[in-house]
């Protein structure tokens, strides 16, 4: 027999999902039964989209950086040319 918490088992299944590891191709009518015994509610469309819309911010992210890092180069030119 396999004994399983199912408070724990609820948990680590969240943080799966979370965490983008629970959305695999494998065993999917089973893991279907298990979102449903346990009775968490999940759509993997959407971490699809939250995962794309996060991938979008980093990418963002980075442009505003390097737009900083060049802010910043031409205010160190202009502040040498000025004191020169």
């Amino acid at each position: 027999h396999y004994y399983a918490d199912v408070d724990k088992t609820r948990i680590e299944i969240k943080r799966l999902i979370k965490e983008g590891e629970w959305d695999t191709k494998e065993f999917t009518e089973m893991r279907e039964k298990l979102l449903e015994e346990l009775q968490i509610k999940h759509n993997p469309i959407d971490n699809e989209l939250m995962l794309e819309k996060l991938k979008s911010n980093d990418d963002k992210l980075d442009n505003l950086k390097e737009e900083i890092r060049e802010i910043r180069k031409t205010l160190q030119n202009f502040k040498i040319g000025t004191i020169s």
